[in-house]
Order: structure tokens, then sequence, then C-alpha cells
């Protein structure tokens, strides 16, 4: 699976606190929800608390004006019980249905089909309750329904109830009489009549006003949220892919520490044995101890600054190991005369983890040298080859000693270490296999991506 496809799958069923990257916390009770996931199931709870405290006290507030004002409060019920019901529906059911549909993990342009179908689903189901919740309040409001209680825009004739000569109770319509029209204002009667003659004028206040209510049906729908949801998750992905690389260079850093600590493990022991060698010789082979001395300063001057690298750089040059692997031979010749070495080398230089090579050389000493009566040969070889159309380095490292019945059969601590640098630089491009060789010994040989 992908980074993206497993980050937006994470993203899909996180229920969690958006970070600061995404989203600036509110603890406010209308704006907490933006504090989670759009479309999640907490986001949609803070939601419907917000919009449901906000219309209560809407309600609450035109309730106690219309009283103040001594206004025909089942006039005024009977338009807000159909605004408060049915904004509410269209502010919840559309994204009640979302919340439903990211549950179920889609992804691509089938996430985006279901989003936008829920929404529009839920926007028609508010349109049938608030048309539900209008006839019904109209006809226990008013008696009969169908009737319009909210008229938009003036008009010109009233409903009286009277009683005929009979007693019967009839509705008369009355126009509006010339004395009341003359009554109206002067500016009231120009607006009016710049209305009927200035037809541009109305249809920019039809556009008007139908541009403000579509705007809010928008909001309250939930089309906002639909947009803000995918900005969100492109954000989310993109803080995810951040801290992914920050824990990447955490571990790097962390792995680079533990093979500074690993590289001055490299075998210390040798240093000890040489400097007794050198006491027994001193009064006795005095030459043999000078060689031996001259050889460990050799040795120290080409791995002491490889030691001092301590993982501030990860890579040290071939050119160098194999002047300290030749100088840290040549010590061991000088304490062990029975042995001998050769180089062979196809290229120039490269790059190589520090302390590599001369692993490899102590542990063939080790184990294949010291333990063989008689004489014995080292061969260190290096050449270029080729793995899948990828450059590579094989460095190899052979003795014609014990094999490996004399030694741990690679499972010493000094070839682990060089495992797990390895694993830690290159992963599975890079290797090391240590195998018996048919006229005796082991070759152990590192491959690993040739780098300049």
């Amino acid at each position: 699976m992908s980074f993206s496809n497993t980050m937006s799958k994470q993203l899909h069923t996180s229920e969690q606190l958006l970070p600061s990257e995404v989203t600036a916390r509110s603890e406010t009770w209308l704006t907490r929800a933006r504090n989670y996931p759009v479309f999640s199931r907490t986001w949609f709870r803070y939601r419907a608390q917000a919009w449901l405290g906000f219309f209560a006290i809407i309600d609450l507030l035109v309730l106690v004006i219309g009283w103040l004002a001594d206004a025909n409060m089942r006039k005024t019920l009977a338009v807000f019980i159909p605004l408060t019901l049915g904004s509410t529906a269209l502010h919840l059911l559309g994204p009640a249905m979302a919340v439903w549909v990211r549950s179920r993990g889609y992804a691509g342009k089938k996430e985006v089909i279901a989003l936008l179908l829920a929404l529009l689903l839920g926007a028609a189901c508010s349109y049938g309750v608030l048309s539900g919740v209008n006839y019904a309040t109209q006809y226990l409001v008013q008696g009969s329904p169908g009737v319009e209680l909210a008229v938009i825009g003036s008009v010109s004739t009233r409903q009286k109830n009277t009683k005929d000569a009979t007693g019967r109770l009839t509705t008369v319509t009355a126009q509006a009489s010339v004395a009341e029209t003359a009554e109206r204002p002067a500016d009231s009667k120009e607006i009016d009549s710049k209305l009927e003659h200035t037809p541009t004028l109305k249809l920019i206040l039809q556009g008007f006003s139908l541009l403000i209510s579509s705007g809010l049906i928008f909001y309250t729908g939930g089309a906002v949220d639909f947009w803000y949801f995918f900005r969100q998750k492109k954000r989310m992905l993109e803080v995810m892919r951040q801290q992914e690389l920050q824990q990447a260079q955490d571990a790097r850093r962390e792995a680079e520490l533990r093979l500074s600590v690993l590289a001055a493990q490299v075998e210390p022991h040798f240093l000890f044995n040489s400097l007794a060698g050198v006491r027994s010789a001193i009064l006795t082979e005095p030459q043999r101890a000078t060689a031996i001395v001259d050889h460990l300063v050799d040795y120290l001057r080409a791995t002491i600054p490889q030691m001092r690298n301590d993982g501030s750089s990860a890579q040290a040059r071939l050119k160098q190991q194999l002047e300290a692997a030749s100088a840290y031979l040549g010590l061991m010749h000088a304490r062990i005369p029975r042995l001998s070495y050769s180089f062979n080398s196809e290229v120039n230089d490269a790059a190589l983890p520090p302390l590599m090579l001369i692993s490899l050389v102590e542990n063939a000493v080790k184990h294949g040298v010291e333990p063989k009566i008689g004489p014995v040969h080292i061969a260190v070889h290096a050449r270029r080859m080729e793995k899948e159309a990828t450059p590579m380095l094989e460095l190899t490292v052979e003795d014609d000693g014990v094999g490996f019945a004399g030694s741990s059969s690679g499972s010493g601590i000094g070839l682990a270490n060089i495992h797990e640098r390895l694993a830690s630089m290159y992963g599975e491009r890079a290797s090391l296999v240590l195998k018996a060789r048919a006229e005796g010994g082991v070759a152990a040989t590192i491959l690993l991506p040739l780098e300049a």
C-alpha cells in the first residue's frame, strides 16, 4: 500500500484532534467542530450541538421580542417553526449521511461522488421536511392548509371577517381606500412607482435576494464543509508526510549514534595484544618490536579519523580503508610472521561506511589465522559489478585458515555489527555473505551500491 493510500485511510478513520498545523485550536462551543476531521462522528456531534444551541437562542430572542412588542404569536410561530425545523434538517441530514459515507472508507472519485450524493439527498429530504412542517403548522394555526401566512412584498388588499344580514360569518375583501393610499409616505409611493416602472431594478433586487438565499443554503447544507473536507485532507497528508520525514531523520540520527558506538567497539583487544607483543619482543627482538610499533602507528593514523567520524558522516573512502587494512595486516604480520597478505582493487576509490573493511580483515585474522598452525594467507579484493543494471561495489576478504570449523560461522559480534550497519544504511540493497572456500578457509563478501 502506498504512502498516500495509507495516510488517506488513517484520515478516514481518525476521530482524534487535528494537529495544530492543520487547524487552529478553538474551545468555543460554536467552532469546536473544526478541531476534528470534517465528516467524522466527533465533528458532527459538535457541529450539531453548535447549530441547535444557536437556533435555540435565536428562537428564544424572537419569542421574547414578539411578546414584548405584543405581536401575533401564532403567526410568528407559524413562520419560525418551519424555518427552524427545515434549516435544522438541511444542516444535519446531509452531513449525517456524509459521516456514514466517510466511515465506509471509500477512496478517490468514489468518495467524492458518494459525499456529493449524500449532501444532495440530505438537501432533498430537508426540503420535504420544510414543506411538511410548513403545511402542518399552517393547518394548526390557520385552520385551513395551503394558505401562506408569511407574504413577501407589499399587499394592496386586506381580508376581514364580517357578518351578513343573516348572521353568517363571511369574508370580505376590500381594496385599500384612496385615503389609505394617500396617507402612505411620499418616499414609499416613490419607491413603488420606481419598482413598477423599472423592471431592471426589480430583477437586480430579486437576483440579489436569490444570491443571498442560495449562499445561505449552500453554507447551511454542507457545501462549504464538502470543500473544506478535501482541503483539510490535503493539509493532513502534507503534515503526515512531514512527520514521517522527521521520524526518518530522527531514526537515522539514532542509527548513526548507535553505529558510532559500534565503530568504537571494533575489536579493541588487538591494541592490547600489540602492546603486549611489543613488550615481549623489545628485549629479545628489538627490530621486530620496532616494526610492530611502526605498523601500529600507521594503523592508528588510518583508523582514528574514521572512529572520530562518529556518525556525522555516514561514508568514508575505500582508499582510506584499504590503507587501514594494509597497516593492520602489516601489524599482524609483525606479530605473526607466518601470515602473508595481498591486495587487488579494480576500483580506484568509492564511498564506504567507516571501518567496514577493517572489520572483515580483523574477523579473518581472529577466526581464520590465529587458530591455524602453519602459513596462512589473506587476500583482499575490490571490484565493480552490475546487479539489475545498478553499479555495485564488491569487497571480498579471503583466508585459507581453519574455516567455519574454528569460528562462529559468521555469528560473531563484529559480523553482526556489519549486518546491522548495512541494513540501517542501505536496507535490502546491501548484503554480507560468508562462504566456505573449496581450498579451505572462508570468503566474506560485502555487496553494496557503488557511490562516488
